[in-house]
């Protein structure tokens, strides 16, 4: 009986195999054909706010010839530009879920505004890098 069952899951599952693999394939190719470049994009979006904002932190030049470089956060530029946004954000994670969940998402919006948007970009570039060819079959 024991083999009877297992024969039968075997069955089952190559059933599955062969209606499903062809349809997420399509579907595989679809979500990469549209995410590597929009993540490229996404990239370089992101790697021009660092620039952006790393020439904002580092200011002007003093009269002494030095520049003062003060980094600011995500989260003061956000207070600075939408403070009505980012308090209902924080009402919203508390009230609805967790108060850890704020501070979860509140620690990366504490790094410097430049370094966190070159990660973020580098990410994005990494994950959306142009992928090598390998011809297998090649002598």
């Amino acid at each position: 009986m024991t083999a009877f069952i297992a024969s039968v899951m075997r069955g089952l599952v190559n059933i599955a195999r062969i209606l499903t693999l062809p349809l997420l394939r399509a579907a595989g190719g679809i979500v990469l054909t549209l995410a590597v470049p929009t993540l490229r994009a996404l990239a370089g979006v992101c790697l021009i706010v660092a620039a952006v904002a790393l020439a904002s932190d580092t200011g002007t030049m003093t009269m002494g010839g030095q520049r003062n470089i003060k980094p600011v956060a995500i989260i003061e530029h956000w207070q600075q530009v939408a403070p009505t946004s980012l308090e209902s954000t924080r009402t919203f994670l508390t009230t609805r879920t967790r108060p850890w969940v704020w501070d979860a998402f509140s620690a990366p919006l504490k790094l410097p505004t430049f370094l966190f948007f070159t990660v973020l970009g580098l990410l994005f570039a990494y994950i959306g890098r142009r992928r090598n060819r390998v011809n297998i079959f090649a002598n």
